[in-house]
């Protein structure tokens, strides 16, 4: 290993002390430092997604994290944790969404059945 490759593994461990230390904010800058001068740095990623404070944030992190190791497991299994949950709140969306698309169309529908009773009675 050359000398900038320690470095760059010292500022990560540095990085993640400051994590378990509740300092993210200090680590977050170490971290994105780190993956700007290496892009592909993957084990910079994975801890950056635990460092930053949003889930979006999270999620992009891990996203990275897959495009450099599709097989990184812990990857794949935190942004599926991370997903799960949007994707639950999606598929209840559409359901809510067709329930109500289904009221409209019966409320229309009775409306429609009403008037043409109403025209009947007034015609007979």
């Amino acid at each position: 290993m050359d000398e900038a490759a320690d470095t760059r593994v010292d500022r990560l461990l540095d990085a993640i002390e400051l994590i378990k230390a509740e300092r993210r904010a200090e680590a977050v800058q170490l971290l994105r430092s780190l993956v700007n001068e290496h892009n592909d740095f993957e084990e910079a990623w994975l801890w950056m997604s635990v460092a930053v404070e949003s889930l979006d944030l999270s999620s992009l992190c891990l996203d990275n994290v897959l495009r450099i190791n599709p097989n990184n497991a812990y990857a794949a299994a935190a942004l599926h944790r991370i997903r799960e949950q949007e994707m639950r709140l999606h598929d209840r969306r559409t359901r809510i969404s067709f329930y109500r698309d289904l009221s409209r169309v019966t409320l229309w529908l009775l409306v429609l059945a009403l008037l043409y009773v109403m025209m009947l009675a007034y015609f007979v």
